[in-house]
């Protein structure tokens, strides 16, 4: 090899060097766990490096994993969340009824098998359940949280008044609207028909101390052996708020 071509060897290794050393190239990325987070600078700490956050990285979390971004000049950013070390705050989590559930014969109150989370411990949730439920008005349908230990707040409670008789056919009536302790037994009307539902909307703030199990509890006011049924795509959202 003459000396022209040694040279451009030496001038292709170098380069190549140059692109695999992080400390030559200055530019770098690789994930890691927020370890502080500090509002006011917009910024996050990851171990020992300080990260600019990107408008689009919101409401971070001590404990979420995030994708870092060194650039040419060694200003490290902070791109997003790769996944979250807790409930990301602002972000809604979903539960829904693949199924109809129905209950026969009981006034104890159950978790629904669908329409339940784990909730974080020392933390603020918004919490709500779209209920689709049908049942005889010599039966009707009650309800009640179960939330984790030692849970404060409370609940509200729109649907039919307990004391409303509906027609099968009949969709409106006298309502409710009372606010209650999470444990408190709601009751509602219905609109006497095992297939014709009614509509009944949960909702309240829940703050934990402790991390545990949000659920719908819900039976039968008076035992029957014609079945009450909670349905298909009812709904429970949770969100996270502090």
């Amino acid at each position: 090899m003459d000396g022209f071509g040694v040279a451009q060897s030496i001038t292709a290794a170098s380069r190549q060097a140059g692109r695999d050393d992080p400390d030559v190239r200055r530019a770098e990325v690789q994930s890691g766990i927020v370890t502080a987070v500090n509002t006011t600078a917009g910024t996050v700490d990851v171990g020992s490096v300080r990260a600019r956050r990107l408008e689009s990285y919101r409401q971070p979390t001590v404990g979420d994993q995030v994708l870092l971004v060194q650039s040419g000049t060694g200003t490290w950013w902070a791109t997003g969340r790769v996944s979250s070390g807790s409930s990301a705050l602002g972000l809604p989590r979903y539960a829904y009824k693949p199924a109809h559930t129905d209950r026969v014969s009981t006034t104890t109150l159950a978790d629904d098998p669908d329409l339940t989370m784990q909730l974080d411990a020392n933390a603020v949730y918004y919490v709500e359940f779209w209920l689709h439920y049908a049942a005889m008005d010599a039966v009707r349908f009650k309800t009640a949280w179960t939330v984790p230990a030692s849970a404060n707040g409370g609940r509200s409670a729109l649907g039919p008044d307990q004391g409303q008789i509906l027609s099968s056919t009949s969709s409106g009536g006298v309502g409710r609207f009372g606010v209650h302790n999470f444990t408190t037994t709601c009751i509602y009307g219905s609109r006497d028909s095992t297939g014709n539902q009614c509509l009944a909307v949960e909702e309240g703030t829940v703050i934990t101390t402790t991390a545990g199990t949000c659920a719908l509890q819900w039976a039968q006011a008076t035992s029957s052996t014609t079945f009450t049924r909670l349905g298909l795509g009812s709904l429970m959202r949770a969100t996270r708020l502090a």
